[in-house]
Protein backbone atom coordinates (compact mmCIF):
# COMPACT_ATOMS: atom_id res chain seq x y z
CA UNK A 1 0.00 0.00 0.00
CA UNK A 2 2.86 2.37 0.86
CA UNK A 3 4.55 1.63 -2.50
CA UNK A 4 1.34 2.30 -4.41
CA UNK A 5 0.86 5.56 -2.51
CA UNK A 6 4.41 6.68 -3.46
CA UNK A 7 3.79 5.77 -7.09
CA UNK A 8 0.51 7.68 -7.23
CA UNK A 9 2.03 10.70 -5.48
CA UNK A 10 4.93 10.91 -7.93
CA UNK A 11 2.76 10.38 -10.99
CA UNK A 12 0.35 13.05 -9.75
CA UNK A 13 3.25 15.51 -9.29
CA UNK A 14 4.31 15.11 -12.91
CA UNK A 15 0.75 15.33 -14.24
CA UNK A 16 -0.04 18.44 -12.18
CA UNK A 17 3.13 20.15 -13.33
CA UNK A 18 2.38 19.55 -17.00
CA UNK A 19 -1.25 20.65 -16.64
CA UNK A 20 -0.45 23.66 -14.46
CA UNK A 21 2.22 25.25 -16.65
CA UNK A 22 -0.36 27.17 -18.66
CA UNK A 23 -1.29 29.08 -15.48
CA UNK A 24 2.27 29.91 -14.41
CA UNK A 25 3.13 33.60 -14.52
CA UNK A 26 6.64 34.35 -15.66
CA UNK A 27 8.97 37.13 -14.69
CA UNK A 28 12.41 38.37 -15.65
CA UNK A 29 14.80 37.24 -12.92
CA UNK A 30 18.46 36.60 -12.16
CA UNK A 31 19.17 32.86 -12.24
CA UNK A 32 22.47 33.12 -10.32
CA UNK A 33 21.05 33.68 -6.80
CA UNK A 34 18.33 31.07 -7.40
CA UNK A 35 20.95 28.42 -8.24
CA UNK A 36 23.32 29.51 -5.44
CA UNK A 37 20.51 29.44 -2.87
CA UNK A 38 19.43 25.99 -3.98
CA UNK A 39 22.99 24.65 -3.79
CA UNK A 40 23.36 26.01 -0.24
CA UNK A 41 20.20 24.08 0.67
CA UNK A 42 21.44 20.89 -1.00
CA UNK A 43 24.61 21.00 1.08
CA UNK A 44 22.38 20.77 4.16
CA UNK A 45 19.95 18.25 2.66
CA UNK A 46 22.69 15.96 1.28
CA UNK A 47 25.59 16.16 3.76
CA UNK A 48 27.07 12.98 2.24
CA UNK A 49 27.36 14.65 -1.17
CA UNK A 50 30.47 16.48 -2.40
CA UNK A 51 28.74 19.38 -4.21
CA UNK A 52 30.69 21.98 -6.20
CA UNK A 53 29.25 24.98 -8.05
CA UNK A 54 31.15 26.90 -10.70
CA UNK A 55 29.05 29.93 -11.56
CA UNK A 56 29.36 33.26 -13.28
CA UNK A 57 29.50 36.24 -10.91
CA UNK A 58 27.38 38.56 -13.03
CA UNK A 59 23.58 38.54 -13.32
CA UNK A 60 22.09 35.98 -15.70
CA UNK A 61 18.62 37.22 -16.56
CA UNK A 62 16.05 34.77 -17.87
CA UNK A 63 12.29 34.94 -18.39
CA UNK A 64 10.49 32.31 -16.39
CA UNK A 65 9.50 31.08 -12.96
CA UNK A 66 12.14 30.93 -10.22
CA UNK A 67 10.21 28.22 -8.36
CA UNK A 68 10.21 26.00 -11.43
CA UNK A 69 13.95 26.53 -11.87
CA UNK A 70 14.45 25.41 -8.26
CA UNK A 71 12.23 22.37 -8.85
CA UNK A 72 14.21 21.48 -11.96
CA UNK A 73 17.53 21.75 -10.10
CA UNK A 74 16.07 19.67 -7.25
CA UNK A 75 15.46 16.82 -9.70
CA UNK A 76 18.92 17.15 -11.29
CA UNK A 77 20.76 17.17 -7.97
CA UNK A 78 18.71 14.35 -6.41
CA UNK A 79 19.48 12.25 -9.48
CA UNK A 80 23.21 13.06 -9.31
CA UNK A 81 23.40 12.35 -5.57
CA UNK A 82 21.74 8.97 -6.05
CA UNK A 83 24.22 7.88 -8.71
CA UNK A 84 27.39 9.53 -7.31
CA UNK A 85 27.40 7.60 -4.00
CA UNK A 86 29.38 10.34 -2.24
CA UNK A 87 31.70 11.14 -5.16
CA UNK A 88 32.07 14.72 -6.38
CA UNK A 89 29.12 16.37 -8.16
CA UNK A 90 30.01 19.33 -10.35
CA UNK A 91 27.45 22.01 -11.21
CA UNK A 92 28.29 24.67 -13.75
CA UNK A 93 26.34 27.80 -14.71
CA UNK A 94 27.74 29.63 -17.73
CA UNK A 95 26.62 32.05 -20.41
CA UNK A 96 27.17 30.89 -23.98
CA UNK A 97 26.23 33.38 -26.74
CA UNK A 98 22.55 34.26 -26.12
CA UNK A 99 21.85 31.38 -23.74
CA UNK A 100 22.67 30.13 -20.28
CA UNK A 101 23.88 26.60 -19.73
CA UNK A 102 23.35 24.75 -16.46
CA UNK A 103 25.16 21.41 -16.18
CA UNK A 104 25.13 18.85 -13.40
CA UNK A 105 27.77 16.12 -13.70
CA UNK A 106 28.39 13.15 -11.47
CA UNK A 107 30.71 10.19 -11.32
CA UNK A 108 28.86 6.90 -11.61
CA UNK A 109 27.58 4.51 -14.22
CA UNK A 110 27.62 5.65 -17.83
CA UNK A 111 24.47 5.82 -19.93
CA UNK A 112 23.75 2.72 -21.97
CA UNK A 113 23.68 3.20 -25.75
CA UNK A 114 20.37 4.54 -26.99
CA UNK A 115 19.30 6.00 -23.65
CA UNK A 116 20.39 9.64 -24.04
CA UNK A 117 17.02 10.80 -25.38
CA UNK A 118 14.82 8.14 -23.78
CA UNK A 119 16.04 9.15 -20.33
CA UNK A 120 13.76 12.20 -20.42
CA UNK A 121 10.64 10.21 -21.24
CA UNK A 122 8.13 9.56 -18.50
CA UNK A 123 8.50 6.17 -16.78
CA UNK A 124 12.04 5.50 -18.11
CA UNK A 125 14.94 4.75 -15.77
CA UNK A 126 18.37 3.13 -16.09
CA UNK A 127 18.73 2.11 -12.45
CA UNK A 128 19.94 -1.43 -11.90
CA UNK A 129 18.28 -3.49 -9.20
CA UNK A 130 16.80 -0.97 -6.85
CA UNK A 131 15.16 -0.87 -3.50
CA UNK A 132 11.80 -2.66 -3.50
CA UNK A 133 10.50 -0.22 -0.89
CA UNK A 134 11.40 2.83 -2.97
CA UNK A 135 9.95 2.48 -6.47
CA UNK A 136 11.61 4.56 -9.14
CA UNK A 137 9.37 5.81 -11.92
CA UNK A 138 11.83 7.75 -14.04
CA UNK A 139 9.86 10.98 -13.65
CA UNK A 140 12.64 13.28 -12.39
CA UNK A 141 14.38 13.87 -15.71
CA UNK A 142 11.03 13.97 -17.48
CA UNK A 143 10.10 16.89 -15.20
CA UNK A 144 13.49 18.51 -15.96
CA UNK A 145 12.72 18.45 -19.69
CA UNK A 146 9.15 19.74 -19.18
CA UNK A 147 10.44 22.71 -17.17
CA UNK A 148 13.28 23.40 -19.64
CA UNK A 149 10.80 23.40 -22.56
CA UNK A 150 8.46 25.71 -20.65
CA UNK A 151 11.36 28.19 -20.42
CA UNK A 152 12.15 27.84 -24.14
CA UNK A 153 15.12 25.60 -23.50
CA UNK A 154 16.38 22.07 -23.89
CA UNK A 155 17.74 19.30 -21.70
CA UNK A 156 20.21 16.64 -22.73
CA UNK A 157 22.18 13.82 -21.17
CA UNK A 158 25.69 12.79 -22.12
CA UNK A 159 28.35 10.46 -20.82
CA UNK A 160 31.23 12.42 -19.31
CA UNK A 161 34.31 12.48 -21.51
CA UNK A 162 36.76 12.78 -18.61
CA UNK A 163 35.50 10.04 -16.27
CA UNK A 164 32.86 7.43 -15.66
CA UNK A 165 29.57 9.17 -15.18
CA UNK A 166 26.95 11.39 -16.72
CA UNK A 167 26.36 15.10 -17.31
CA UNK A 168 22.86 16.53 -17.67
CA UNK A 169 22.81 19.92 -19.38
CA UNK A 170 19.92 22.37 -19.54
CA UNK A 171 20.24 25.26 -21.98
CA UNK A 172 17.89 28.23 -21.64
CA UNK A 173 17.57 31.46 -23.61
CA UNK A 174 18.65 34.65 -21.90
CA UNK A 175 15.89 37.21 -21.34
CA UNK A 176 15.75 40.01 -23.82
CA UNK A 177 17.26 43.20 -22.49
CA UNK A 178 14.67 45.80 -21.59
CA UNK A 179 15.68 49.22 -22.86
CA UNK A 180 14.73 52.11 -20.57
Amino acid sequence: LARLTQILTRMTEAARLEQGLSDVETERFDLVPVIAGCVDGYRLAYPQADLHLDSVDTPVMIQGAPDLMAQMLDKLVANAVEFAHGARIDMRLEVVADAVRLAVANVGPRLPEGMRERLFESMVSVRAGGDADTPHLGLGLHIVRVIAKFHGGTARADNRADAEGVEITVTLPLALRVES
